[in-house]
């Protein structure tokens, strides 16, 4: 509820940010009205139309039956394989926009507003947010918390709301916050309980969104909750892409490694763990690769990306791919005769300002479906000026 478990605690916190209340974000009548929204049920066997951006016909395959542990985590049992009964929804990367995070998910038909509160509209859908949340706007708490408290309420209708860890969590939980904005530090700094004269100093908001994101810091503890690559029945998410050597370090063990780093624990020798190197140490790890990301493939950059592609997928069992990560100027979009989808559309404020677009995988008679679903018109016009946008 927003009035509920969002007020309470560190979520209260997050949400007075700015010296206003969140609530004008949840008017639904007025978000609803520009926004077009393809109906995601009771659909004929016609296939449907993608909409702008998306290069490759809808890609179809016959459904199989998969062993896949049930949803729904404890606490700190980070998932890495997940079961759908219902439809499957993919957000890209938010950056701290809390407005285009709740457009994405009304656009999904997840989320609506009753009484002024928060409602998981979604039944059993089950939504991956491909990571990114952190950085380049002013409402990364609140998003967390909303999706989070949208996580506990699907959970109620055999739903789920994941968020994956990308690279500028890790970066935040590594000290490095050179892409937060002076509102995120702000948000951190009310968070973390500061007031009056030190919610103003500069260096005090740092040093507030450092103990928030340290690990083992309340905000890096939130973080280690989320997976860093997920498989759901045959769809493989990841922020930036999977390649098979990940596969064959290990997937559980990749997400646990990360959840014990951004947790703080000690290792059994008294050491401080270190984030797995191919989670976040390179150009190929799985939060920063873009092998499979680039919106102008040569025929050599096709030709390797499809055929690692094909080894991943060959390797995890898995259909698809869907990843975030590089803003693609063309929108959502996929390669590789439908098999990768890219779904950084760049729509924060921060980035492109760009129209909200989520990938949606649902199943007609037997057979599963992907579409992109994209809202009817911008907010603002969509920024091309050159900027640092990675």
């Amino acid at each position: 509820m927003h009035t509920g478990p969002l007020r309470s605690g560190l979520e209260a916190k997050a949400a007075c940010c700015h010296g206003v209340s969140h609530r004008p974000f949840f008017t639904s009548a007025r978000t609803q009205a520009r926004l077009r929204v393809e109906p995601p049920r009771r659909l004929t066997h016609a296939r449907p139309a993608l909409r702008r951006g998306c290069s490759c016909h809808v890609h179809t395959v016959q459904t199989e039956r998969k062993q896949a542990t049930a949803a729904a985590p404890a606490a700190y049992v980070v998932p890495t394989h997940v079961r759908a009964t219902g439809r499957i929804v993919a957000i890209g990367d938010i950056h701290g926009d809390l407005r285009k995070a709740i457009s994405s998910l009304e656009l999904a038909q997840v989320l609506q507003e009753v009484n002024g509160q928060v409602r998981w509209a979604g039944g059993d859908t089950v939504v991956v947010q491909l990571g990114d949340v952190l950085d380049r706007g002013d409402s990364e708490i609140g998003v967390v918390m909303l999706l989070r408290e949208l996580h506990k309420q699907a959970q109620a209708e055999g739903g789920a709301v994941y968020m994956l860890n990308g690279n500028h969590e890790s970066l935040n939980v590594s000290g490095n916050f050179r892409y937060a904005t002076p509102g995120g530090f702000r948000e951190s700094a009310l968070a973390a309980g500061l007031r009056g004269d030190d919610l103003l100093n500069a260096d005090k908001q740092k040093q507030a969104r450092h103990r928030m994101y340290t690990p083992g810091g309340p905000m890096a503890r939130e973080l280690a909750k989320n997976p860093t690559v997920l498989i759901v029945n045959d769809t493989l998410f990841a922020h930036g892409g999977v390649l098979k050597r990940h596969v064959q370090y290990g997937l559980e063990r990749m997400n646990q490694e990360v959840s014990l780093w951004m947790r703080g624990l000690h290792n059994a020798d008294g050491s401080r763990p270190t984030p797995p190197f191919f989670a976040t140490g390179d150009a190929s790890s799985v939060m920063w690769n873009r092998m499979y990301s680039k919106e102008a493939f040569t025929p050599y950059d096709r030709f390797c990306a499809c055929r690692q592609l094909k080894a991943t997928l060959e390797a995890t069992g898995s259909r698809h791919m869907i990843i975030g990560h590089t803003p693609q100027l063309t929108g959502a979009n996929c390669e590789c005769n439908g098999h990768v989808w890219r779904m950084d559309v760049g729509m924060s404020g921060g980035v492109l300002n760009a129209l909200p677009q989520v990938l949606e995988i649902y199943k007609v008679h037997g057979e599963t479906m992907v579409r992109v679903v994209t809202a009817a018109a911008p907010c603002m016009p969509r920024q091309q000026a050159a900027r640092n946008i990675f």
